[in-house]
């Protein structure tokens, strides 16, 4: 990988570099400020690609702009707004907003120095604020594919969880630095499921089981691994929290089932099982449940970078699927089908590594 641009740089005329504010496998981000924007600060995500015939360097940069284009429809409230994209001395650029919080991994490690976690109105609050923003995306066609308490950042200005790190961004670094670009799965090791990490295949239900196992992570303390088996392929979180609502356990469990089949196939069906537990009648198109956002945990500083590694995964084609839906919409994010083999926490296929 080529070294970081120091800080001082001056891209494209407008973006001013102040700092890194992270590095990975997959590349790095910047914190900059945009003047065009009259200084506003913005994250400025820089990719890669392998270095090789032109050929294939405009092959890469053909990908890089239909992948951003994508991600540019992406405009909601609590996802940081993808401004634009451009390529410079070799490197592909994508700026977007710069939020200003803690993650949910920072705020629950900040609790486990205390012996805490996050109780139950708590996680009730934070499902609150996102399944209306995966109804959002999913209604583009776009699956998140990376969703964690890393990539969950409590907004310090107005206190609401943002949606941050699309898996397709990480897949775009991964195969800008393949010589064929090749099709990847993105995932993250225990919170992706399994159709994703051993298939690449994903669907809304796909980000539905991983928002579980943020919620149950959140709610016990505890890492997934030590959550499921995956011997006998269930999730055992109720043993680290027997005191918890059973009508709350009931609706966690079905989205964290194993079989994409088995769950709530949108986060709209999320939202009315949890207002059925509040005691009112889900309306037609609601995606809101009453809550008060006094809920939300309070937090001051800067977003951290994840702490878990995320996988980046590459398949050969024409392999039968064995979690095959029981619908198979065209998602942007979409890959093709790959055999599963293994346990559900060591995956062969396993390229790259980063944060």
């Amino acid at each position: 990988m080529q070294p970081s641009l120091s800080p001082g740089t001056l891209l494209q005329n407008r973006y001013y570099l102040v700092r890194v504010l992270g590095q990975g496998g997959f590349g790095r981000t910047y914190l900059a400020q945009d003047q065009g924007r009259f200084n506003e600060l913005c994250a400025l995500k820089e990719f890669i690609p392998m270095q090789g015939a032109v050929q294939l360097f405009e092959k890469s940069k053909e990908l890089f702009q239909r992948e951003a284009a994508t991600l540019y429809q992406l405009q909601h409230p609590q996802i940081p707004q993808f401004r634009a994209t451009f390529e410079q001395d070799h490197r592909f650029f994508l700026a977007q907003d710069f939020v200003d919080g803690k993650t949910y991994r920072s705020l629950l490690d900040e609790r486990r120095m205390r012996g805490v976690a996050f109780a139950e109105t708590e996680v009730l609050q934070l499902l609150h604020y996102l399944l209306p923003v995966l109804a959002h995306i999913h209604s583009k066609g776009i699956v998140h594919r990376d969703i964690s308490p890393d990539n969950i950042i409590l907004r310090d200005r107005d206190r609401l969880p943002v949606l941050i790190d699309f898996g397709v961004v990480k897949e775009i670094a991964t195969r800008l630095q393949q010589t064929d670009i090749r099709q990847t799965t993105v995932g993250k090791l225990g919170y992706a499921p399994p159709e994703q990490m051993q298939t690449g295949q994903v669907s809304p239900c796909s980000d539905i089981y991983a928002l579980g196992v943020t919620s149950v992570v959140l709610l016990t303390g505890q890492d997934p691994q030590k959550l499921f088996d995956d011997v006998n392929l269930v999730w055992l979180w109720q043993r680290w929290l027997p005191q918890v609502n059973t009508g709350l356990a009931d609706v966690l469990d079905r989205m964290l089932m194993y079989r994409p089949g088995d769950r709530f196939q949108t986060a709209l069906d999320v939202s009315h099982a949890l207002l059925v537990l509040s005691g009112k009648s889900p309306s037609s198109g609601s995606t809101n449940f009453p809550l008060s956002q006094s809920s939300l945990p309070s937090t001051a500083g800067l977003a951290e970078s994840s702490k878990l590694q995320t996988i980046a995964v590459s398949r050969p084609k024409g392999t039968p699927n064995p979690y095959a839906p029981t619908q198979t919409p065209s998602y942007a994010t979409n890959s093709p089908p790959h055999s599963a083999q293994g346990s559900f926490w060591d995956d062969p296929w396993a390229v790259a590594l980063g944060s």
